[in-house]
């Protein structure tokens, strides 16, 4: 409910948000006349704290660096300053570089995207229908997102090995391959394994082999523990209330992240795709291009880059979100002209901060553009006139969709599931006529308008995030709130086991709550739905929406669970749990 993804560091800030806001003027509207350097720096020195952690941003024409530079720190534990040199967990924007390397082996022969992934990866189970390479390429594959798939079984997966291993043991796919469009962390990830076999080395030694020592990108590397040289990286940080603190790499994966390479690098890898040293000119306008599915839809993200358009002008672009990470590489090809920015902390966000620089470059031909959404101005209310808007909200469309308000110490608030704390309170700043707003961790605002029904019926709840699409939602009756007593929680209580994850669930009753209890994790709360339905938000801020179906045998027991999460990206539809014990 709502963009949940954002609300990292959420902080309630009642009226001064009214003076915050007002004397806060955009560096690049106060420096309009500036040359466009100084203007980027005063972008960044705006947003980043000295001390702090920061970005990197690279400026480049035709492959050529405009400008490189840094901001804050590498990391706060040693306080190495960020240079146009630090390296950076580029994370899913490590998926062009995958892409290319399988594309080039199948322009020497030694790979077709025909392929069923079998012949390479045998441990994949037979699912009738082939996944075929392309499949990969194009996230058609139908594949269960890895990410998701962690999250459920409450391992960290860090190895290739231990990655192979889970994608292996899963018994269906999302959907038939070839059908349909969906990003999965998988698809890369397998791609990689694949890339590995054929050639015989590490991955990482093959790129560095064919990619990045021929392309001069010399600070470039792939962390698959195939390389002890770390050199100058930046490590991510997570942004709490009590300041940054360090999100130390665990992960050791290939494929779909763990590719780090500083701005200066990128201006060569930037460069390779108007001057091809690396895979020609005919494979790097393959990877520009956008492959069809049977219905003859486009799909919109393929070979690890997305096209898109930003004020008026095409871009190419690809984005990454490790932890405590953002980076975002972003090319105007009509204007021969690029930004890539690396960000070490969940706060700073490297595609808005990105789409600024190239604002400043390119304005004289970019479409008008919109004004910056800014929340409302702030009131006050008294606790009585806030309890009028508290109590759940079902979606119009989705009845799966619920989201809970409470008033909190004279504060109305939604609730969010967070895996650390259980459940997250996160403050609603009031602004009058039934108007509320939150402002996100990255500068993101939300509107939440209460407002009465036409007919007279429950109260509804509209939802938009930066003046986008409306979310719709309504109040349910007290009457109709399924509120189970531990007597009916009971019935689901009990040792539950998923051979698709490895992995089981303990569920147990804690007074008028059923929980989700796992070795050495916070307890969570499953929040009822209706009968045999439950909802519960995994990963920070609940992000990952997992609904959880309950079945009963003839007598009437429960006896079988079905976890789903919502369709779209990182999606896993269908894991199944069996019931060992009950209690």
């Amino acid at each position: 409910m709502g963009s949940m993804r954002d609300r990292l560091i959420t902080v309630f800030v009642g009226l001064a948000i009214v003076a915050t806001t007002d004397a806060c003027t955009s560096p690049s509207q106060s420096h309009d006349s500036a040359a466009p350097s100084a203007q980027v720096d005063s972008l960044f020195l705006h947003e980043i704290r000295p001390g702090a952690p920061g970005c990197a941003v690279g400026v480049y024409r035709s492959g050529e660096i405009v400008l490189a530079r840094g901001y804050g720190v590498a990391s706060v534990e040693d306080g190495r300053p960020i240079t146009s040199r630090t390296t950076f967990n580029l994370g899913s924007a490590s998926k062009p570089f995958t892409a290319l390397a399988a594309l080039m082996l199948e322009q020497r022969g030694a790979l077709s995207m025909a392929d069923d992934v079998r012949r390479w990866v045998p441990e994949l189970p037979d699912y009738g229908t082939p996944i075929r390479v392309r499949d990969l390429l194009q996230h058609t594959s139908g594949l269960r997102d890895f990410g998701t798939l962690e999250l459920l079984s409450g391992r960290v997966v860090s190895t290739q090995a231990e990655f192979l291993g889970l994608v292996a043991s899963q018994r269906a796919l999302n959907f038939a391959p070839g059908t349909r469009h969906e990003y999965s962390h998988t698809d890369f990830g397998v791609l990689g394994v694949i890339v590995q076999r054929i050639v015989g080395v590490p991955f990482g030694e093959h790129l560095q082999n064919v990619m990045f020592g021929p392309l001069g990108m010399s600070g470039s590397f792939v962390d698959d523990l195939g390389r002890s040289a770390l050199r100058d990286r930046a490590l991510g940080h997570q942004v709490l209330p009590r300041g940054p603190s360090v999100a130390f790499p665990n992960s050791h994966t290939f494929g779909g992240d763990n590719v780090y390479a500083s701005v200066e690098d990128l201006a060569r890898w930037d460069r390779n795709f108007d001057q091809p040293i690396v895979g020609g000119a005919e494979i790097m306008a393959r990877m520009l291009s956008r492959p069809t599915l049977p219905n003859g839809d486009t799909i919109p993200y393929a070979y690890g880059v997305r096209l898109d358009t930003y004020r008026g002008l095409r871009t190419v672009s690809r984005r990454g979100h490790p932890p405590g990470t953002q980076t975002v590489f972003m090319r105007f090809p009509e204007q021969r002209f690029t930004v890539a920015t690396l960000c070490n902390a969940d706060d700073l966000s490297a595609p808005k901060l990105a789409e600024r620089v190239a604002d400043i470059y390119l304005a004289d031909v970019m479409s008008l553009q919109k004004p910056r959404v800014t929340p409302p101005k702030a009131v006050a209310m008294s606790p009585p006139e806030l309890t009028r808007y508290a109590g759940t909200y079902r979606s119009i469309d989705d009845p799966w969709n619920v989201l809970s308000t409470e008033v909190r110490q004279g504060v109305l608030g939604e609730i969010i599931p967070d895996d650390a704390a259980d459940e997250v309170f996160y403050p609603m700043t009031p602004a009058g006529d039934g108007r509320f707003f939150e402002i996100g961790g990255t500068g993101n605002v939300g509107l939440y308008t209460f407002r009465p029904s036409a007919s007279g019926g429950p109260l509804r709840l509209e939802i938009s995030w930066n003046e986008g699409p409306i979310e719709l939602s309504e109040r349910v009756t007290d009457a109709a709130v399924w509120r189970p007593s531990a007597a009916a929680l009971a019935e689901y209580a009990g040792t539950w086991f998923s051979p698709d994850l490895d992995a089981g669930w303990q569920l147990e009753t804690r007074g008028a709550r059923l929980v989700l209890r796992r070795r050495d994790r916070v307890e969570l709360t499953l929040q009822p739905v209706e009968r045999d339905r439950f909802l519960r938000g995994f990963g920070s801020d609940g992000d990952v929406s997992v609904r959880l179906q309950f079945r009963r045998d003839r007598t009437g027991r429960v006896s079988e669970l079905t976890v789903s999460t919502l369709p779209g990206e990182n999606a896993v539809r269908n894991v199944q749990f069996t019931r060992l014990v009950a209690h």
